[in-house]
């Protein structure tokens, strides 16, 4: 124990203040240059970065908002095709880009996001299955409810060019990602159809059918004759 202590001091009487410091300014004189190119570099980043979202961005999705109004009208009215096409004739009034062009064009914008969701819901009405999940797949938000949404369409559009295991899987990502009352049992009660009805397993379907009874009460309620007739159903071996 002495023997250590008494190491201990003389490493600390050997430690030279001044030669680490000298050997600190040699360390930043040598890699001077490098560091001082460094620095440069994240102000040239930050700068870029400021000048895309204040000088680039921002014009832009101010032009991507003014544009998408009149086809989130017309989607509005069930007009689907015209709000995915727009309105394009030459020497009349009431002309505007459809949902398909401010995809393409403004898709690095919050209003460019909000057409991806819209022309995927727009070419599932239409029928153009295969195409709507190439907008939807593009939709991301934060908003819950409406993220769970776009899942619940992309298990639509699976189910509709009967690929039904991927159908299930975003049936039961939509109902998952949010939990509510009015949305989550519809999307259960989807993908207990799938697993009954398609896939041959009234087992699992039943699973998804009992947690609207028991984890949704008030949506059961309203859907208790059509739950209950599926439970019925499903429970015959």
């Amino acid at each position: 124990m002495a023997k250590q202590e008494e190491t201990a001091k003389v490493e600390i009487q050997e430690f030279d203040i001044n030669k680490f410091k000298n050997e600190t300014v040699s360390v930043f004189e040598k890699y001077k240059k490098l560091i001082m190119i460094v620095g440069l570099s994240l102000t040239v980043i930050i700068g870029g970065l400021l000048f895309y979202y204040i000088g680039y961005l921002g014009p832009k999705e101010k032009k991507a908002s003014e544009e998408i109004f009149m086809a989130e009208q017309y989607f509005s009215k069930d007009s689907f095709q015209l709000a995915l096409t727009g309105r394009n004739l030459v020497g009349q009034q009431g002309n505007f880009t459809g949902l398909l062009d401010i995809a393409k064009k403004y898709g690095s914008t919050k209003s460019g996001n909000r057409a991806n969701f819209l022309a995927g819901a727009s070419l599932l009405q239409t029928g153009k299955f295969k195409e709507s999940l190439g907008y939807l797949n593009k939709f991301s938000t934060g908003d819950a409810v409406m993220q769970a949404q776009a899942y619940a369409m992309i298990g639509d559009a699976n189910a509709e060019l009967q690929n039904f295991p991927e159908a299930l899987k975003y049936y039961l990502k939509a109902a998952n990602h949010s939990s509510n009352e009015v949305t989550t049992p519809i999307h259960l009660r989807k993908a207990a159809f799938v697993l009954g009805e398609q896939m041959k397993k009234p087992e699992e379907a039943l699973k998804h059918l009992n947690r609207i009874k028991t984890e949704f009460p008030k949506a059961y309620n309203l859907l208790m004759m059509d739950v209950d007739k599926d439970i019925a159903r499903y429970s015959v071996k």
